[in-house]
């Protein structure tokens, strides 16, 4: 072998050995990325976060308002995190809205933030996705045995009704009556419906009022309007009707348009329903905040991942809307 040929072998050699130790170095450090990433790096492997709810976003305000929320934190997210807000059509039906979250456990998430339909009627499933390590924070309405658990964004609903009372105590109707009512969803259904009606019930009782009439209804406008129709039917000396959430505010504001013997009580704080107050027809709505909830919500999932500590459970701001504050509410578009 000439000296030239053997020259420019080692050359060859050389070389295919620095690319080998290139590519050796570039491997190993992948592999410590991916272990990074699991860990919690944001640099590493993307961490999905999916907010999932039984109701579209265009439902009322509060869906709006809290995909806006949630929207906004998705445009804030540290690099390597990615939101997907999914919603189903009815949020009354379990099976469906367990179907999607089942379908989104296929797109490998870090976390899920889920409005649950019920105290149980999401637990196996979301304990199927604490198995594969995801984490789970709960946004209004919570479920039950959830073993990740890490959080429970909500409104103080006993505060809803506690503030819905105190209103009707510090504005005692014209007629000095002591009598109400009030129109939930049914009990056992909702945690959040059940905590407002025993927030009312026991605050507005303390203050010398007394619940003659307790009736369950859907959201559907004609069940609602129905059936306060035959309670105030019913109850000739009624002074007042508490409505345990929005829709059910619309309807038992149908059915009281012309009635100026019984204040209405109501909650939520849709910005839509807010011109009632003007009106004169709606004595109070007590707000929740669902802009600052899906916002937080998301910002907490991030912590979360991040493993940070965050509280087990984070009350948001609740309002009592009257005449006095209804014009800047609805400007403002509801709390922010």
């Amino acid at each position: 072998m000439s000296h030239l040929v053997y020259r420019k072998l080692s050359k060859i050699v050389t070389v295919l050995g620095v690319a080998a130790a290139v590519a050796a170095t570039l491997a190993l450090g992948a592999c410590g990325n991916g272990d990074a990433s699991a860990g919690g790096d944001s640099g590493g492997e993307r961490k999905l976060i999916i907010f999932a709810m039984p109701f579209p976003c265009n439902l009322n305000d509060y869906a709006k308002l809290t995909c806006e929320g949630a929207e906004l934190a998705g445009k804030n997210l540290p690099p390597g995190y990615e939101l997907q807000i999914k919603t189903e059509r009815d949020y009354t039906d379990a099976p469906a809205f367990n179907a999607l979250l089942q379908n989104s456990l296929q797109l490998s998430p870090a976390g899920f933030v889920v409005f649950a339909n019920g105290p149980a009627a999401q637990t196996p499933i979301l304990n199927q996705a604490c198995d594969k390590g995801v984490k789970v924070i709960f946004y209004d309405t919570k479920g039950n045995d959830v073993k990740c658990e890490m959080s429970h964004v909500t409104p103080n609903h006993t505060e809803l009704g506690e503030k819905a009372a105190q209103w009707l105590i510090d504005h005692p109707p014209a007629g000095g009556g002591k009598e109400v009512a009030i129109v939930s969803q049914q009990p056992g259904q909702f945690e959040s419906n059940d905590a407002r009606v025993k927030g009312f019930t026991d605050a507005v009782e303390a203050g010398g009022y007394k619940v003659v009439a307790v009736v369950a209804s859907t959201n559907e406008l004609d069940e609602t309007r129905t059936k306060i129709t035959n309670v105030v039917t019913a109850h000739p000396n009624l002074a007042a009707i508490f409505s345990a959430n929005g829709p059910l505010g619309q309807g038992t504001h149908q059915a009281l348009k012309d009635n100026d013997d019984v204040v209405q009580l109501t909650t939520d704080g849709n910005v839509s329903d807010i011109p009632s107050i003007l009106e004169g027809t709606v004595g109070v709505n007590v707000a929740q905040a669902p802009y600052i909830g899906g916002r937080l919500a998301v910002e907490f999932m991030v912590k979360v991942l991040e493993g940070k500590d965050i509280p087990k459970v984070h009350y948001t701001p609740t309002l009592a809307v009257d005449k006095s504050n209804a014009q800047a509410f609805i400007d403002k578009g509801g709390l922010k």
